[in-house]
């Protein structure tokens, strides 16, 4: 008895000072809500998958894609990749999701 009494104590003081934390765990709605608008975008044609974009850019630039992010501009949908090249640079490469095109590099 003295167990449960324990166990329930322990939630009620703990939960409300640690509820709010839950809601980390889980992804922000509107990154949800971004990876459907990729995943349609690329069903419509409007965007190239990931992979096709990688081959690319590897290829183009001599090196491997070692981090990525696809996000949504006034110019439409890009491809933010960082690559490290033979040389061991690392380059930041700004394409075109939807043709591949290499816009810029930095």
């Amino acid at each position: 008895m003295t167990r449960l009494i324990y166990i329930f104590l322990l939630l009620v003081l703990t939960v409300p000072m640690f509820g709010a934390g839950h809601a980390l765990l889980l992804p922000p709605v509107h990154a949800m809500d971004e990876q459907d608008d990729v995943l349609e975008a690329i069903k419509r044609g409007d965007v190239m998958p990931y992979s096709k974009i990688k081959r690319i850019v590897e290829s183009k630039l001599n090196g491997v894609v070692v981090g990525q992010q696809i996000r949504r501009t006034n110019r439409g949908w890009q491809y933010d990749l960082r690559v490290r090249r033979k040389d061991g640079r690392v380059v930041m490469a700004i394409v075109n999701a939807r043709t591949g095109e290499i816009v810029r590099t930095q």
